[in-house]
C-alpha cells in the first residue's frame, strides 16, 4: 500500500513541478497599447462582404437545383437534402489572403444508396460540372466546384436513415462514418456557455487569419476552431482574449499536438500535418505569443499596432 501512494504522491508532486516550470508569467498589459478597436475593424476586413454572401447563397442555390434535377431525371435514386456545414455554419468564414473563401455544402440521402459512394459522388459531380467555367475537381471525401478568384463550394456527400445514429460519408473507397451537424452543434454549445457578445467568434477568424498570413502549411481552420472554442479565454480586450487563448492553446501541446474532433468520427485534426510541419507550426505558434506579449507591453498604439501587423498582415489597420 505504502509503496502505491509514494508513487501517486510522485505523480502529483511531478506533475506540480511540470506545471510550475511550464507555466507562462503573467505580463502587465500596457493601457497604451490597447488595439481592442484595431482587432474588431481587423475582424470586419476579413469577413465576407453583405455582397459576396448574396452571390455565395445564390451560387449554392443554382448548385442544388442541379443536383436536385439530376437525380430526378438521370436515376432512380432519391432526391438529396442539404445541410450548410463547417465555418459557414459556425459563422468563423474569413476571406483568404488572395480573396477566396471555402464553402461546405452537404449532399444528404436519407436512405442508403443502392451504388457504391464513389459512383455517389461521380453522380454529384456530373450534375455539376459545367455550373462554372473553372469546373470542379474530384477529391477523397468531397466534390469540389471551383469559383475562379472567388470562392470554392465542396459537395460531400452523405447517407443516413432512421436507424443510423450518424450520418455516412461517402469517400472514393468506402462510407466513414462522420457527423459535421454533431461538430457544429458542439461548437455552438461551448459559444453559448462562454460567450455572449461574439468575441470567441471573432478570436476563431484572427486565428484563421493568422495561420493563412504564413508561408508554410498549418492546422486547418476547424482545428482552431477546436482549440479556441475549448481553451477560450474571455476579456474585455480582444487583444489580450486572443494573447491569453493563445497561451492556453500552446500549453495544450505539452504531450502532443493535436486537435481532437469533438463529435463523430472523433479523429485529429491534425493528422495530416507531418512532424516537420506540427514543428514549423509550433515554432510560429511560439513567434506569435511572444510578438503578442511584446505588443501589449508597448507604450502606444501605434507601437503595439505594427507587432500585429507583422502577424495577421495588410488588412490589419495600423490606427
Amino acid at each position: 500500500m505504502l509503496p502505491i501512494l509514494l508513487r501517486v504522491l510522485g505523480v502529483a508532486v511531478g506533475g506540480l513541478i511540470l506545471k510550475k516550470l511550464f507555466s507562462d508569467e503573467e505580463i502587465k498589459y500596457n493601457d497604451m497599447a490597447n488595439t481592442h478597436n484595431q482587432f474588431l475593424k481587423f475582424e470586419q476586413a476579413i469577413s465576407l462582404t453583405l455582397p459576396r454572401k448574396n452571390k455565395l447563397i445564390a451560387s449554392r442555390q443554382a448548385l442544388q437545383r442541379r443536383i436536385i434535377e439530376y437525380f430526378k431525371t438521370k436515376t432512380t435514386l432519391p432526391v438529396p437534402k442539404f445541410y450548410i456545414q463547417g465555418s459557414y455554419k459556425m459563422k468563423t468564414m474569413v476571406v483568404k489572403k488572395d480573396g477566396s473563401y471555402d464553402v461546405d455544402l452537404g449532399v444528404y440521402f436519407l436512405t442508403k444508396p443502392s451504388v457504391e459512394p464513389i459512383t455517389l459522388q461521380k453522380y454529384v459531380a456530373d450534375a455539376v460540372k459545367d455550373q462554372t467555367v473553372s469546373g470542379i475537381e474530384h477529391r477523397d471525401k468531397c466534390i469540389r466546384v471551383i469559383y475562379k478568384g472567388d470562392f470554392d463550394i465542396d459537395l460531400p456527400v452523405y447517407y443516413k436513415t432512421l436507424y443510423d445514429k450518424h450520418p455516412f460519408l461517402a469517400t472514393k473507397t468506402k462510407w466513414q462514418e462522420s457527423d459535421p451537424k454533431e461538430l457544429c452543434d458542439w461548437f455552438e454549445k461551448q459559444r453559448k456557455e462562454k460567450d455572449k457578445g461574439g468575441q470567441l467568434l471573432r478570436l476563431v477568424k484572427y486565428f484563421k487569419a493568422w495561420a493563412g498570413q504564413r508561408n508554410k502549411r498549418m492546422p486547418s481552420g476547424i482545428a482552431f476552431s477546436i482549440w479556441v472554442a475549448t481553451y477560450y479565454k474571455a476579456n474585455l480586450r480582444d487583444d489580450i482574449a486572443f494573447y491569453e487563448t493563445a497561451k492556453a492553446i500552446r500549453n495544450s501541446f505539452f504531450w502532443e499536438t493535436i486537435s481532437r474532433n469533438p463529435a463523430t468520427p472523433g479523429d485529429d485534426f491534425l493528422a495530416k500535418l507531418d512532424y516537420t510541419q506540427k514543428s514549423n507550426f509550433k515554432e510560429a505558434f511560439n513567434v506569435l505569443i511572444r510578438d503578442a506579449e511584446e505588443a501589449l507591453q508597448q507604450d502606444s498604439q501605434l507601437k503595439a499596432s505594427n507587432i500585429w501587423l507583422q502577424q495577421f498582415g495588410d488588412k490589419f489597420p495600423i490606427i
